[in-house]
């Protein structure tokens, strides 16, 4: 499935998502062989977005994106972020034009290339004027550094404030079964002023895979302890009930609630990518096939009722 933007860039409508790659306290353990293999099969399997991060593991994945990309780099629409650094306890905002410079520089380098597709601000910056961010981002597209320029977790009030500023072709935030009233506005917005909506948390860090059958116990630095809310109390039983009922929504496709939780997210008016971890080759090709089937009318009413 293809997507094609305003700007003629042809992007898969399904994107991996490289988070958890950068592995750490965030994710855990994670095999740099196996995340190399889960790119080239996404990549194999018509997955040509490739959506990564600075912060991403401390650099990590941005390292391991990279190499996995090298001599593959025409068959990749590539997309990284810059605006959060990390600390001695917390992660530190800055999108001062010093630190997005010296941002982009170092991407360029870690992923051995001459241009980045897609670059998101990562998250706002209180401390920085956006529109001192975004003159320095017209710098570097102006350099040919930089294609398109994004934003991530912006309010809406954010995102009209930087599309006044300067063109703004991508809006990524959080979207899922799950969590989708927030994203409204944003994806009606995107709608109506030709923003493509590129959704992440789409597997709710994980949960709608299936994988959880009784609440876990995680460590308090992971991200599913503190970034993604689904896995503790009320909200693990109501994530859990959705699992399954995925799953059972997917069995005449011969899905499986992964997959259908991408193509909830893909069905929906306005959501125009949705981004999916994997860590090995594995999982990086099960959830490309959430591309091969989709939810009838009828059912993707049934799951609305019941979600959205």
């Amino acid at each position: 499935m293809l997507y094609t933007q305003k700007s003629g860039l042809k992007i898969s409508r399904l994107g991996l998502g490289t988070w958890a790659m950068g592995a750490g306290k965030d994710w855990g353990p994670a095999d740099k062989n196996d995340c190399i293999g889960a790119i080239h099969a996404a990549l194999d399997a018509g997955v040509n977005l490739i959506d990564t991060a600075p912060i991403y593991g401390n650099f990590r994945s941005e390292l391991i994106v990279g190499e996995a990309i090298k001599g593959k780099r025409d068959r990749v629409v590539l997309a990284t972020k810059c605006g959060l650094q990390p600390g001695q306890r917390a992660v530190r905002f800055d999108l001062s034009p010093k630190a997005v410079r010296a941002e982009i520089e170092a991407s360029l380098k870690r992923l051995d290339t001459d241009y980045i597709d897609i670059y998101f601000i990562h998250w706002p910056d209180r401390n920085t004027p956006l529109a001192d961010t975004l003159s320095e981002f017209e710098k570097i597209k102006r350099e040919g550094k930089i294609r398109l320029c994004g934003v991530c977790n912006f309010s809406l009030s954010q995102l009209k404030e930087a599309c006044e500023i300067t063109d703004i072709s991508f809006v990524q935030n959080e979207f899922s079964l799950l969590k989708n009233e927030q994203s409204k506005e944003i994806i009606a917005f995107c709608g109506q002023n030709d923003k493509t909506f590129m959704a992440y948390g789409v597997l709710g860090g994980g949960i709608l895979s299936g994988k959880y059958k009784k609440e876990p116990c995680l460590p308090k630095y992971s991200v599913k302890s503190f970034f993604y809310k689904f896995y503790k109390g009320a909200a693990f039983e109501k994530a859990r009930q959705a699992a399954e009922l995925l799953s059972q929504a997917a069995q005449k496709y011969n899905g499986d609630p992964a997959q259908a939780a991408l193509n909830y997210a893909l069905a929906q008016k306005g959501v125009d990518i949705a981004l999916f971890g994997a860590r090995n080759p594995r999982q990086a090709l099960q959830n490309a096939r959430a591309a091969d089937w989709s939810f009838n009318p009828k059912e993707l009413e049934f799951l609305n009722e019941r979600y959205a």
